[in-house]
């Protein structure tokens, strides 16, 4: 895990250098346009990855042959205390959270089981704007420390945050240091409940679609007609 100081020291970095750059006349003006969030998401990653970048010593996860991998468990890792840490850096406006995706739960249980990592860190920026001021606020936490604010389907594999409980809960003061077998075990209820409703949900679209194939076949009546064709709204 990331030490005390290397989390206070991201956190402060992180929010004083937003502090200034939305001030800047090329923030202000994509500030002001419409569909803020999707414009906002990949210019503050990356800005915020290039900071990571310049303040401290940082790695991405690359091939056997040195190329970087497109779909790594960590936007940057960041090096302390001997290891790298995988940190997903997000973006988000205050009001219009969502649930943004984190990562592939199997990559992360994986890693942990492996012993490759320890903790999964998530920087948010978030962004308040309200009658033309921006006001950024940073979260820097060890995601594996709040998975009750985390979902998962089973299907596309992926974690999702629920942002707004999770933002509305936070509180850096009142720091959670969750031990390994906590995380790890709380982790893998989130698996284990996502792969039951996985299963119920297919054994009841196999049903459901057995039966209508069963009916088809039984009424000889193959024909589309415009009745038939009335429930697609097609116009």
């Amino acid at each position: 895990m990331l030490t005390a100081d290397m989390i206070r020291s991201v956190t402060a970095e992180t929010l004083e250098y937003w502090k200034q750059e939305v001030t800047n006349d090329y923030f202000v003006e994509i500030a002001k346009g419409k569909e803020v969030g999707h414009k906002l998401a990949d210019l503050v990653d990356e800005k915020t990855t290039a900071l990571l970048t310049l303040k401290h010593r940082t790695g991405y996860q690359r091939s056997s042959t040195g190329k970087r991998r497109a779909r790594s468990m960590g936007d940057v890792w960041l090096f302390d205390a001997d290891i790298f840490h995988p940190v997903n850096v997000k973006t988000g406006l205050v009001g219009s959270e969502g649930q943004p995706n984190l990562v592939s739960l199997k990559k992360v249980l994986s890693a942990i089981t492996a012993r490759q990592i320890d903790s999964y860190y998530l920087l948010m920026v978030k962004m308040a704007i309200q009658d033309g001021h921006i006001e950024p606020s940073v979260v820097f936490t060890d995601m594996l420390d709040w998975l009750d604010y985390v979902t998962f389907d089973s299907g596309p594999g992926q974690m999702m945050l629920k942002a707004k409980s999770f933002v509305s809960a936070y509180d850096p003061s009142a720091v959670r240091r969750k031990s390994m077998r906590e995380k790890i075990t709380a982790l893998f209820d989130l698996y284990e409940d996502g792969e039951e409703r996985l299963r119920f949900n297919r054994e009841r679209d196999f049903i459901k679609y057995r039966e209508a194939v069963r009916k088809f076949l039984d009424s000889d009546d193959w024909n589309v007609t415009t009745t038939t064709q009335e429930s697609l709204f097609v116009r």
